[in-house]
């Protein structure tokens, strides 16, 4: 299984705490491979605690990139500013990763694994580029004031989804030049944007992207602390979206602030 983080130097230490929810949701599974996508600062800073937090349970695969990603437009809003432009980094690995795997979970690093991917990676992708969940905040490309550079060619109430847990399929990823596309979409749009990267790709592969259960993202795992159990059996990967996460202040306390701590714990024993 070919999972994927991609992060500047804001988000290392929780990427770290994300790889470990991984491994810890698939206790003796051999075949576990991190992509790890970060500028070469923060590899060689991260690398040493990687190789310890991952020896005898994982293989890492640490790409490295210079800083051309930061000069990537951002949102100059307040309510985005939670977000960095190491949110463009996901849009490099189809290219950096090339022929070595032929499909990869990507996965933000605000998320916590909490069940087994297995079935998730074995998704028959078809020649879809990719397969993700419908956005929970963002149902369809009208809402929240519409994709901006969409036209009458894309229905305005189709299905938008989140860019924080996709699988790529890498050899139409990139016969379809996907990155690329986004790219050029985010410099014609660069006064206009909205939820850039994700904007972008819903735009590219408007149409042809796979929709998968919610479980597989679940943007409203709020709603499972109200449950009498700790635990929802059908959620695999929560994704904390939104500018309040498990490490921040205003944090919901319960199992999941609960969990991450733990996980948090156990990657410090890793520095």
């Amino acid at each position: 299984m070919d999972i994927a983080f991609a992060f500047d130097e804001a988000y290392a230490d929780h990427a770290q705490v994300a790889v470990e929810s991984v491994l810890d949701s698939h206790p003796g599974r051999d075949d576990l491979t991190f992509w790890l996508l970060t500028p070469t600062e923060v590899a060689k800073e991260r690398e040493p605690a990687l190789r310890r937090q991952l020896a005898g349970r994982g293989t890492l695969r640490l790409l490295t990139t210079g800083d051309g990603f930061r000069a990537l437009p951002v949102v100059d809003e307040d309510w985005l500013a939670y977000v960095s432009t190491g949110m463009y980094l996901r849009l490099l690995l189809p290219d950096l990763i090339g022929d070595q795997a032929r499909r990869l979970l990507y996965l933000d690093v605000d998320v916590q694994v909490c069940g087994d991917l297995t079935p998730l990676w074995e998704v028959d992708l078809g020649d879809a580029p990719l397969a993700a969940v419908r956005d929970a905040f963002t149902a369809t490309f009208a809402a929240n004031g519409g994709v901006p550079g969409s036209g009458p060619e894309h229905d305005q109430e189709a299905p938008y989804f989140n860019s924080g847990v996709l699988l790529m399929n890498l050899p139409v990823w990139r016969h379809e030049q996907v990155s690329a596309r986004c790219l050029e979409y985010l410099a014609a749009h660069a006064g206009r944007l909205r939820f850039p990267d994700q904007d972008a790709l819903n735009l590219i592969v408007y149409g042809r992207w796979l929709r998968l259960p919610h479980r597989w993202n679940n943007m409203r795992s709020f709603l499972l602390e109200e449950q009498p159990a700790p635990a929802d059996p059908d959620t695999r990967i929560m994704h904390f979206a939104g500018p309040r996460k498990p490490w921040t202040e205003g944090f919901r306390p319960g199992f999941r602030h609960d969990r991450h701590r733990a996980l948090a714990a156990r990657v410090a024993a890793f520095a």
